[in-house]
């Protein structure tokens, strides 16, 4: 009997490939269609800083849809300690999270102004 792996992989580099060890692997914890995804890292990535802090953590995505062809993301990253590598990888996240959120608006927004 085999095991299914119910996850994401991904990297950040795009000269890297899902299967290094750079790649960040998730294991998709639940999932309600259109609305939420929570999910929990389960291999972070080779020279990730904050080996034992992230084995806590987990973030939940919520999708809110606002028109047709809008939908609100909202990320809420759960799990964080009170120790100094948890409150270093808050802050790495808090960061890192919106660089990603804003570069998406601007993917997205060009696309919208493409058609």
């Amino acid at each position: 009997m085999g095991i299914l792996f119910r996850g994401m992989k991904t990297r950040y580099d795009p000269k890297g490939t899902v299967d290094d060890p750079k790649a960040l692997e998730n294991t998709i914890l639940s999932y309600e269609p259109m609305r939420m995804l929570s999910f929990k890292v389960t291999k972070a990535p080779q020279g990730f800083p904050f080996q034992n802090a992230i084995t806590n953590m987990w973030t939940v995505a919520y999708f809110e849809a606002q028109s047709e062809k809008e939908t609100r993301v909202r990320g809420v990253s759960l799990g964080f300690g009170d120790d100094e590598e948890s409150r270093k990888m808050r802050e790495f996240f808090n960061r890192g999270n919106r660089i990603t959120m804003e570069r998406l608006q601007k993917r997205f927004a060009a696309k919208a102004d493409a058609k």
